[in-house]
């Protein structure tokens, strides 16, 4: 799978130069259509794009119903990874689907709900570029910066595989599903939990589990969908109004708990 991650990360580093200022200036511009552009454009598997959204939100530039629809519709490392195994390409499609749909319609929802929220101090936005500028500045290069997020995802999932195998061998395969509660409510409500760790660590778990067969469609849509990247991060590091962000941490708490459970069925 290298190869096929090795060249993801380096189109995403690509668009991560190219079409940042753009795609910020596009949402910040976009009014009525804010949840449909954000939902869109929070597919797009770049590093980031997530924290722009938040650092928008906190200046006022965008409404919560399209924070939530851009934060809904990102994926974190979870694309990359499917991208690299080839097999997964219908699993690809559908989560994007599935992603786009429900980040858009939740984010219209929200704000015939929510009409405005308010502010006790704005942010500028170049605060929110640090740790993409200290990257950038130590690799200038696309192909070094992608190489090393190569490096460091693999070793993620090799460590994850390790400790898939070493569970079903020590305890067996029906031991381990028992635990994540296979086929049952339980397991969208594990990954909606494990989709909030601030980094890319959810992503790459639920994505190897998914693929190793261990947890549902459902939980692993569940838990993408509050797998919203560095920006929970940066809204618990900058934003000074604590109780939104618990609003919009059980926002997306919900939609993955409800989307993963109807899938959970479906399938």
């Amino acid at each position: 799978m290298l190869p096929f991650l090795y060249a993801a990360y380096v189109f995403m580093e690509y668009l991560e130069h190219k079409s940042n200022d753009k795609m910020q200036r596009l949402l910040a511009g976009t009014r009525r259509f804010g949840p449909l552009v954000g939902s869109v454009l929070g597919i797009v598997p770049q590093c980031g794009f997530s924290v722009i959204a938040g650092g928008l939100y906190m200046n006022g530039s965008i409404t919560l119903g399209t924070l939530i629809a851009v934060f809904v519709s990102t994926s974190d490392e979870a694309i990359p990874i499917l991208i690299a195994q080839p097999n997964q390409l219908d699993v690809l499609l559908q989560v994007i689907a599935v992603k786009l749909v429900i980040g858009c319609i939740s984010g219209y929802l929200i704000d015939l709900l929510v009409k405005q929220h308010h502010l006790k101090e704005n942010h500028p936005l170049h605060d929110i570029h640090e740790h993409c500028d200290e990257e950038q500045k130590k690799h200038p290069s696309i192909f070094a910066i992608a190489f090393l997020h190569t490096l460091k995802i693999f070793l993620f999932i090799f460590c994850v595989n390790f400790i898939i195998s070493f569970i079903i061998h020590e305890f067996g395969e029906e031991a381990l599903a028992q635990f994540l509660g296979a086929g049952s409510f339980l397991q969208p409500l594990f990954a909606s939990l494990v989709g909030f760790i601030p980094n890319c660590a959810a992503s790459v778990i639920l994505s190897q589990l998914f693929i190793d067969g261990v947890v549902s469609f459902g939980a692993l849509t569940a838990g993408l969908i509050t797998s919203a990247g560095l920006g929970l991060l940066v809204l618990f590091k900058m934003y000074d109004n604590k109780k939104d962000i618990c609003r919009i941490l059980g926002i997306l708490f919900i939609i993955a708990l409800v989307t993963g459970s109807i899938l959970q069925i479906l399938s």
